[in-house]
């Protein structure tokens, strides 16, 4: 707006100097004031160069188009720049833009039908912003009408490899992966960075989320009987472990009790009496033969 008004200004003061220049009264110094009148020529200048100096904002690409080759695949950066007169330059923004779509509506594998809300955060590709004027002209045609048909698609085109209860239960991370490549790989054909998917409140209606819930339940009681089994076989390895580790135990104790070590032992407990025998009428051990 600014340029317009000084533009302006410099064909007001243009037609000013003409008119003073070529229609002085006094006819005498008619020479001097044709010579005057080549001082429009400065605004005139003034304004050609207007129309070759273009500033780019910032957050902002330019794109270059003119009347003879049509829209240049250069486009150009932030700033100040130079130009033709009768070329034209269109900005387009690079900021991250937001799209939300409601009510996306999918088919599953096996034919059933998920409901979701779909935001994509985007912004445009500096080097390939051409792209965006050459297709749609403006940003707005992109976000409004490109991003949500490309959303779709994406989500579509992975949806249909899913059956409804993978969709919204234990392949739901994936799923997600899946459409945000695909998006992306769309986009960047048309000259656009895809920052971030989100697909957010998907459901299929009451009874598919009841089926997921009760899915979910059953397979939680099969792990835990699971869980519950290692467990047990996990003791019972255990206790055969440690069977075994006192049976080896007590047959090195057994090899170990020599006559020798039996009477130290007894030594070591003696009262300072001495029986004869020991034992019952059975197994009577004769102490005087240990001794000997």
């Amino acid at each position: 707006m600014l340029m317009f008004l000084f533009r302006l200004l410099l064909v007001v003061a243009t037609i000013v100097l003409i008119v003073v220049g070529c229609f002085d009264s006094n006819k005498e110094e008619s020479k001097e004031s044709k010579k005057g009148a080549l001082w429009a020529l400065v605004p005139i200048v003034i304004f050609v160069l207007t129309l070759c100096v273009v500033y780019v904002p910032s957050n902002n690409v330019g794109i270059r188009w003119s009347a003879f080759s049509g829209t240049s695949s250069k486009t150009l950066n932030e700033g100040i720049t130079f130009k033709s007169p009768i070329d034209k330059v269109f900005l387009i923004p690079t900021t991250v833009e937001e799209r939300t779509i409601k009510n996306v509506n999918v088919q599953t594998k096996d034919a059933q039908f998920v409901r979701a809300e779909v935001n994509v955060k985007f912004r445009v590709n500096q080097k390939d912003a051409f792209k965006v004027y050459k297709r749609y002209t403006t940003l707005d045609n992109l976000k409004q009408n490109i991003i949500s048909n490309y959303a779709q698609k994406s989500i579509e085109t992975v949806v249909t490899q899913y059956n409804v209860i993978d969709t919204l239960g234990a392949k739901k991370n994936e799923i997600y992966a899946l459409a945000t490549k695909d998006l992306q790989n769309m986009l960047k054909d048309e000259g656009v960075e895809l920052v971030q998917l989100t697909i957010k409140d998907m459901n299929a209606g009451s009874e598919i989320e009841k089926a997921i819930a009760d899915e979910a339940v059953a397979k939680k009681r099969v792990e835990t009987a699971e869980q519950n089994r290692l467990k047990a076989k996990k003791d019972a390895e255990t206790k055969v472990v440690n069977a075994k580790a006192e049976a080896d135990a007590n047959k090195i104790l057994e090899k170990q009790l020599t006559n020798k070590i039996l009477i130290q032992q007894w030594i070591e407990k003696w009262n300072g009496e001495v029986p004869k025998v020991s034992g019952d009428s059975k197994s009577m051990i004769n102490i005087q033969d240990l001794l000997n």
